[in-house]
Protein backbone atom coordinates (compact mmCIF):
# COMPACT_ATOMS: atom_id res chain seq x y z
CA UNK A 1 0.00 0.00 0.00
CA UNK A 2 2.80 2.41 0.90
CA UNK A 3 4.41 1.84 -2.56
CA UNK A 4 1.07 2.37 -4.28
CA UNK A 5 0.47 5.66 -2.44
CA UNK A 6 3.93 6.93 -3.32
CA UNK A 7 3.38 5.97 -6.97
CA UNK A 8 0.04 7.83 -7.12
CA UNK A 9 1.58 10.92 -5.52
CA UNK A 10 4.41 10.93 -8.05
CA UNK A 11 1.95 10.63 -10.93
CA UNK A 12 -0.04 13.60 -9.61
CA UNK A 13 3.11 15.75 -9.48
CA UNK A 14 4.04 14.68 -13.03
CA UNK A 15 0.55 15.49 -14.32
CA UNK A 16 0.70 18.90 -12.68
CA UNK A 17 4.08 19.56 -14.30
CA UNK A 18 2.82 18.57 -17.75
CA UNK A 19 -0.25 20.80 -17.42
CA UNK A 20 1.99 23.76 -16.62
CA UNK A 21 4.09 23.19 -19.78
CA UNK A 22 0.96 22.91 -21.92
CA UNK A 23 -0.28 26.19 -20.54
CA UNK A 24 2.96 27.95 -21.47
CA UNK A 25 2.89 26.50 -24.99
CA UNK A 26 -0.67 27.70 -25.58
CA UNK A 27 0.24 31.19 -24.37
CA UNK A 28 3.23 31.29 -26.70
CA UNK A 29 1.15 30.26 -29.72
CA UNK A 30 -1.54 32.82 -28.93
CA UNK A 31 1.08 35.53 -28.57
CA UNK A 32 2.69 34.76 -31.94
CA UNK A 33 -0.66 35.01 -33.74
CA UNK A 34 -1.63 38.36 -32.24
CA UNK A 35 -0.72 40.40 -35.38
CA UNK A 36 0.25 43.94 -34.51
CA UNK A 37 -0.62 43.47 -30.84
CA UNK A 38 2.30 43.54 -28.44
CA UNK A 39 4.12 40.22 -28.29
CA UNK A 40 5.50 40.05 -24.74
CA UNK A 41 8.42 37.71 -24.18
CA UNK A 42 8.02 34.95 -21.61
CA UNK A 43 9.73 35.46 -18.29
CA UNK A 44 10.53 39.18 -18.63
CA UNK A 45 9.47 42.68 -19.67
CA UNK A 46 11.14 42.59 -23.11
CA UNK A 47 8.66 43.17 -25.94
CA UNK A 48 8.94 40.85 -28.91
CA UNK A 49 7.61 41.40 -32.44
CA UNK A 50 7.61 39.23 -35.55
CA UNK A 51 8.46 41.32 -38.64
CA UNK A 52 8.87 40.09 -42.22
CA UNK A 53 10.71 41.69 -45.13
CA UNK A 54 8.80 40.51 -48.20
CA UNK A 55 11.22 41.27 -51.03
CA UNK A 56 10.17 41.35 -54.71
CA UNK A 57 13.53 39.73 -55.52
CA UNK A 58 15.94 37.98 -53.18
CA UNK A 59 18.55 37.85 -55.98
CA UNK A 60 18.59 41.58 -56.78
CA UNK A 61 21.40 43.69 -55.35
CA UNK A 62 19.08 46.70 -55.13
CA UNK A 63 16.61 44.90 -52.87
CA UNK A 64 19.53 43.48 -50.90
CA UNK A 65 20.67 47.07 -50.29
CA UNK A 66 17.15 47.92 -49.08
CA UNK A 67 17.36 44.86 -46.82
CA UNK A 68 20.62 46.06 -45.26
CA UNK A 69 18.89 49.28 -44.21
CA UNK A 70 16.00 47.26 -42.81
CA UNK A 71 18.26 44.98 -40.77
CA UNK A 72 20.36 47.86 -39.43
CA UNK A 73 17.18 49.64 -38.29
CA UNK A 74 16.12 46.43 -36.57
CA UNK A 75 19.42 46.17 -34.70
CA UNK A 76 19.47 49.87 -33.74
CA UNK A 77 15.93 49.88 -32.37
CA UNK A 78 16.37 46.59 -30.55
CA UNK A 79 19.24 48.23 -28.73
CA UNK A 80 17.70 51.67 -28.15
CA UNK A 81 14.18 50.48 -27.29
CA UNK A 82 15.01 47.29 -25.39
CA UNK A 83 12.89 45.10 -27.64
CA UNK A 84 13.33 41.85 -29.57
CA UNK A 85 12.51 41.46 -33.28
CA UNK A 86 12.02 38.02 -34.77
CA UNK A 87 13.03 38.96 -38.31
CA UNK A 88 12.81 37.02 -41.56
CA UNK A 89 13.20 37.70 -45.28
CA UNK A 90 11.02 35.97 -47.88
CA UNK A 91 10.11 36.46 -51.54
CA UNK A 92 10.75 35.14 -55.04
CA UNK A 93 14.22 35.05 -56.57
CA UNK A 94 13.39 37.34 -59.48
CA UNK A 95 11.23 40.46 -59.82
CA UNK A 96 9.44 38.94 -62.81
CA UNK A 97 7.98 36.22 -60.58
CA UNK A 98 5.05 38.40 -59.52
CA UNK A 99 2.67 35.46 -59.01
CA UNK A 100 5.16 33.94 -56.57
CA UNK A 101 5.37 37.32 -54.83
CA UNK A 102 1.59 37.39 -54.32
CA UNK A 103 1.65 33.81 -53.02
CA UNK A 104 4.41 34.77 -50.56
CA UNK A 105 2.31 37.76 -49.47
CA UNK A 106 -0.64 35.46 -48.75
CA UNK A 107 1.62 33.17 -46.71
CA UNK A 108 2.94 36.14 -44.73
CA UNK A 109 -0.58 37.29 -43.87
CA UNK A 110 -1.52 33.76 -42.75
CA UNK A 111 1.35 33.78 -40.24
CA UNK A 112 0.03 37.04 -38.75
CA UNK A 113 3.30 38.86 -38.03
CA UNK A 114 3.23 42.19 -36.24
CA UNK A 115 4.49 43.97 -39.36
CA UNK A 116 5.37 43.40 -43.01
CA UNK A 117 7.84 45.59 -44.92
CA UNK A 118 7.59 45.10 -48.66
CA UNK A 119 7.73 46.48 -52.22
CA UNK A 120 5.58 45.43 -55.16
CA UNK A 121 5.89 45.37 -58.93
CA UNK A 122 2.34 44.01 -59.28
CA UNK A 123 0.18 46.86 -58.01
CA UNK A 124 -3.28 45.60 -58.99
CA UNK A 125 -2.74 42.12 -57.54
CA UNK A 126 -1.19 43.51 -54.37
CA UNK A 127 -3.96 45.98 -53.45
CA UNK A 128 -6.42 43.37 -52.06
CA UNK A 129 -3.59 41.61 -50.18
CA UNK A 130 -2.52 44.91 -48.64
CA UNK A 131 -6.09 45.61 -47.55
CA UNK A 132 -6.33 42.12 -46.05
CA UNK A 133 -3.10 42.56 -44.10
CA UNK A 134 -4.13 45.96 -42.76
CA UNK A 135 -7.62 44.73 -41.85
CA UNK A 136 -5.98 41.92 -39.87
CA UNK A 137 -4.07 44.43 -37.74
CA UNK A 138 -0.71 43.94 -39.45
CA UNK A 139 1.41 47.08 -39.78
CA UNK A 140 2.15 47.18 -43.51
CA UNK A 141 4.86 49.47 -44.88
CA UNK A 142 5.95 49.82 -48.52
CA UNK A 143 9.46 50.75 -49.58
CA UNK A 144 10.43 52.14 -53.01
CA UNK A 145 7.62 50.47 -55.00
CA UNK A 146 4.17 50.84 -53.49
CA UNK A 147 0.53 50.93 -54.53
CA UNK A 148 0.85 54.19 -56.45
CA UNK A 149 3.46 56.62 -57.67
CA UNK A 150 4.00 58.44 -54.38
CA UNK A 151 2.23 61.63 -53.38
CA UNK A 152 -0.81 60.67 -55.44
CA UNK A 153 -2.13 59.05 -52.24
CA UNK A 154 -3.34 55.99 -54.14
CA UNK A 155 -4.75 53.21 -51.94
CA UNK A 156 -3.43 54.94 -48.82
CA UNK A 157 -6.09 53.27 -46.67
CA UNK A 158 -4.57 49.84 -47.33
CA UNK A 159 -1.15 50.41 -45.71
CA UNK A 160 0.60 52.28 -42.90
CA UNK A 161 3.52 54.08 -44.58
CA UNK A 162 5.36 54.42 -47.92
CA UNK A 163 8.98 55.55 -48.40
CA UNK A 164 9.87 56.02 -52.04
CA UNK A 165 11.96 57.87 -54.58
CA UNK A 166 9.92 59.86 -57.09
CA UNK A 167 10.05 58.15 -60.46
CA UNK A 168 9.32 61.48 -62.13
CA UNK A 169 12.43 62.92 -60.47
CA UNK A 170 14.50 59.87 -61.47
CA UNK A 171 13.54 60.22 -65.14
CA UNK A 172 14.16 63.97 -65.19
CA UNK A 173 17.56 63.64 -63.47
CA UNK A 174 18.55 60.87 -65.88
CA UNK A 175 17.67 63.06 -68.85
CA UNK A 176 19.55 66.04 -67.40
CA UNK A 177 22.60 63.86 -66.75
CA UNK A 178 22.35 62.55 -70.32
CA UNK A 179 22.25 66.06 -71.80
CA UNK A 180 25.22 67.19 -69.68
CA UNK A 181 27.31 64.16 -70.70
CA UNK A 182 26.33 64.67 -74.34
CA UNK A 183 27.57 68.27 -74.23
CA UNK A 184 30.94 67.05 -72.94
CA UNK A 185 31.17 64.73 -75.95
CA UNK A 186 29.88 67.40 -78.37
CA UNK A 187 26.84 65.29 -79.22
CA UNK A 188 23.74 67.36 -80.06
CA UNK A 189 21.57 65.00 -82.08
CA UNK A 190 21.00 61.35 -82.94
CA UNK A 191 19.09 58.28 -81.77
CA UNK A 192 18.79 57.33 -78.09
CA UNK A 193 17.78 53.77 -77.16
CA UNK A 194 15.24 53.61 -74.33
CA UNK A 195 15.27 50.47 -72.18
CA UNK A 196 13.25 49.32 -69.14
CA UNK A 197 12.64 46.19 -67.12
CA UNK A 198 8.84 46.00 -66.83
CA UNK A 199 5.86 48.17 -67.57
CA UNK A 200 3.69 49.30 -64.66
CA UNK A 201 1.95 52.45 -63.49
CA UNK A 202 4.77 53.65 -61.25
CA UNK A 203 7.83 52.73 -63.32
CA UNK A 204 6.30 54.19 -66.48
CA UNK A 205 6.96 57.60 -64.92
CA UNK A 206 10.72 56.95 -65.17
CA UNK A 207 10.33 56.61 -68.91
CA UNK A 208 7.80 59.36 -69.58
CA UNK A 209 9.58 61.98 -67.49
CA UNK A 210 12.83 61.17 -69.33
CA UNK A 211 11.04 61.58 -72.65
CA UNK A 212 9.36 64.83 -71.57
CA UNK A 213 12.64 66.40 -70.39
CA UNK A 214 14.47 65.41 -73.57
CA UNK A 215 11.68 66.75 -75.81
CA UNK A 216 11.74 70.09 -74.02
CA UNK A 217 15.46 70.55 -73.47
CA UNK A 218 17.15 68.46 -76.18
CA UNK A 219 14.80 68.26 -79.18
CA UNK A 220 17.62 67.22 -81.50
CA UNK A 221 17.58 63.70 -80.09
CA UNK A 222 15.25 60.99 -81.38
CA UNK A 223 14.15 58.45 -78.77
CA UNK A 224 13.28 54.87 -79.72
CA UNK A 225 10.25 53.00 -78.47
CA UNK A 226 10.80 51.45 -75.06
CA UNK A 227 12.45 48.03 -75.10
CA UNK A 228 11.21 45.90 -72.16
CA UNK A 229 13.23 42.94 -70.89
CA UNK A 230 11.18 41.34 -68.08
CA UNK A 231 14.02 42.19 -65.70
CA UNK A 232 16.30 39.61 -67.32
CA UNK A 233 19.90 40.70 -67.97
CA UNK A 234 20.30 38.53 -71.06
CA UNK A 235 17.13 39.97 -72.61
CA UNK A 236 18.28 43.51 -71.80
CA UNK A 237 21.60 42.78 -73.49
CA UNK A 238 19.86 41.29 -76.52
CA UNK A 239 17.56 44.31 -76.79
CA UNK A 240 20.52 46.68 -76.62
CA UNK A 241 22.43 44.71 -79.24
CA UNK A 242 19.36 44.96 -81.48
CA UNK A 243 19.27 48.75 -81.00
CA UNK A 244 23.00 49.03 -81.75
CA UNK A 245 22.78 46.96 -84.95
CA UNK A 246 19.57 48.66 -86.11
CA UNK A 247 20.72 52.26 -85.82
CA UNK A 248 24.48 51.92 -86.33
CA UNK A 249 26.27 55.28 -86.43
CA UNK A 250 23.00 57.13 -85.82
CA UNK A 251 22.92 55.75 -82.28
CA UNK A 252 24.34 58.28 -79.81
CA UNK A 253 23.00 57.11 -76.49
CA UNK A 254 21.20 54.66 -74.19
CA UNK A 255 18.86 55.14 -71.23
CA UNK A 256 18.37 52.20 -68.84
CA UNK A 257 15.53 52.54 -66.34
CA UNK A 258 16.81 50.14 -63.67
CA UNK A 259 19.95 48.28 -62.67
CA UNK A 260 19.18 44.93 -64.32
CA UNK A 261 18.45 46.77 -67.56
CA UNK A 262 21.64 48.78 -67.09
CA UNK A 263 23.67 45.60 -66.62
CA UNK A 264 22.49 44.20 -69.96
CA UNK A 265 22.94 47.47 -71.83
CA UNK A 266 26.47 47.95 -70.45
CA UNK A 267 27.42 44.45 -71.58
CA UNK A 268 26.16 45.23 -75.10
CA UNK A 269 27.95 48.60 -75.20
CA UNK A 270 31.22 47.05 -74.00
CA UNK A 271 30.96 44.20 -76.51
CA UNK A 272 30.35 46.64 -79.37
CA UNK A 273 33.24 48.85 -78.21
CA UNK A 274 31.18 52.04 -78.43
CA UNK A 275 31.47 53.30 -74.84
CA UNK A 276 33.51 56.32 -75.84
CA UNK A 277 31.24 57.17 -78.79
CA UNK A 278 27.85 57.29 -77.08
CA UNK A 279 26.25 58.52 -73.84
CA UNK A 280 24.80 55.90 -71.53
CA UNK A 281 22.82 56.66 -68.36
CA UNK A 282 21.27 54.09 -66.00
CA UNK A 283 19.25 53.96 -62.80
CA UNK A 284 20.19 52.25 -59.49
CA UNK A 285 23.55 50.69 -58.77
CA UNK A 286 25.11 47.25 -58.59
CA UNK A 287 28.56 45.76 -59.14
CA UNK A 288 28.19 45.54 -62.93
CA UNK A 289 27.13 49.16 -63.30
CA UNK A 290 29.91 50.38 -61.02
CA UNK A 291 32.49 48.54 -63.13
CA UNK A 292 30.91 49.94 -66.31
CA UNK A 293 31.13 53.46 -64.88
CA UNK A 294 34.83 52.93 -64.13
CA UNK A 295 35.47 51.48 -67.59
CA UNK A 296 33.70 54.29 -69.44
CA UNK A 297 30.81 52.16 -70.72
CA UNK A 298 28.39 54.11 -68.52
CA UNK A 299 28.45 57.89 -68.04
CA UNK A 300 26.15 58.35 -65.06
CA UNK A 301 23.97 56.42 -62.63
CA UNK A 302 20.88 57.90 -60.98
CA UNK A 303 21.19 56.33 -57.55
CA UNK A 304 18.35 56.02 -55.10
CA UNK A 305 19.29 55.79 -51.45
CA UNK A 306 18.07 52.21 -51.13
CA UNK A 307 19.65 51.90 -47.70
CA UNK A 308 17.89 54.98 -46.28
CA UNK A 309 14.55 53.91 -47.71
CA UNK A 310 14.86 50.49 -46.09
CA UNK A 311 16.06 51.93 -42.78
CA UNK A 312 13.26 54.49 -42.55
CA UNK A 313 10.63 51.92 -43.53
CA UNK A 314 11.65 49.45 -40.82
CA UNK A 315 12.15 52.17 -38.22
CA UNK A 316 8.66 53.48 -38.89
CA UNK A 317 7.11 50.00 -38.63
CA UNK A 318 8.72 49.41 -35.24
CA UNK A 319 7.81 52.85 -33.90
CA UNK A 320 4.24 52.37 -35.10
CA UNK A 321 4.08 49.14 -33.10
CA UNK A 322 5.60 50.73 -30.01
CA UNK A 323 3.57 53.95 -30.10
CA UNK A 324 0.32 52.50 -31.38
CA UNK A 325 0.19 54.99 -34.26
CA UNK A 326 2.18 56.10 -37.30
CA UNK A 327 4.76 58.72 -36.20
CA UNK A 328 4.98 60.27 -39.69
CA UNK A 329 2.81 63.29 -40.53
CA UNK A 330 2.79 62.32 -44.23
CA UNK A 331 1.92 58.84 -45.42
CA UNK A 332 4.17 59.10 -48.48
CA UNK A 333 7.75 60.32 -47.95
CA UNK A 334 10.02 61.06 -50.93
CA UNK A 335 13.73 60.19 -50.59
CA UNK A 336 15.48 62.04 -53.49
CA UNK A 337 18.15 60.35 -55.67
CA UNK A 338 21.60 61.64 -56.66
CA UNK A 339 23.64 61.60 -59.86
CA UNK A 340 26.89 59.65 -59.64
CA UNK A 341 29.51 59.85 -62.37
CA UNK A 342 33.25 59.29 -62.78
CA UNK A 343 33.99 62.66 -61.17
CA UNK A 344 32.26 62.10 -57.81
CA UNK A 345 32.07 58.31 -57.48
CA UNK A 346 35.24 58.06 -55.39
CA UNK A 347 33.91 60.19 -52.52
CA UNK A 348 33.03 58.44 -49.26
CA UNK A 349 29.39 59.51 -49.44
CA UNK A 350 28.93 58.26 -52.99
CA UNK A 351 30.72 55.00 -52.23
CA UNK A 352 28.18 54.31 -49.47
CA UNK A 353 25.33 54.98 -51.89
CA UNK A 354 26.86 52.79 -54.58
CA UNK A 355 27.59 49.93 -52.20
CA UNK A 356 25.49 49.94 -49.00
CA UNK A 357 27.12 46.65 -47.94
CA UNK A 358 29.78 48.98 -46.49
CA UNK A 359 27.17 50.05 -43.95
CA UNK A 360 26.09 46.58 -42.85
CA UNK A 361 26.35 46.04 -39.11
Amino acid sequence: MRKTALFLAAMMVLASSLTGCAGKTATSENTQSSGANEQAAQGGDEKTYDIVYLSPSTASQFWTYVGIGIENAKKDLEESKGIKINFSTVGPAQEAQTEDYITAFEQCIAKKPAAIVTATLAIDATIPKAAEATNNGIVLNFVNCGLGVGDDGANADTYNQFYYCSNDTIGEMAAEAFVNAAKEKNITSGVVGVNMNVENEALNHRIQSFRDYMAKNAPGFELTDTYYNGNVVETAQSNAENVISTYGDKLVGMYSGNNITGDGVCLAVASAGIGSKIVSVAVDSDDSEIEALKAGNLNAIIVQDAYAQGYKCMENAILTLLEGKNPESKKQVNCPPVVINSENMASEEMQDLLDPTRLKK
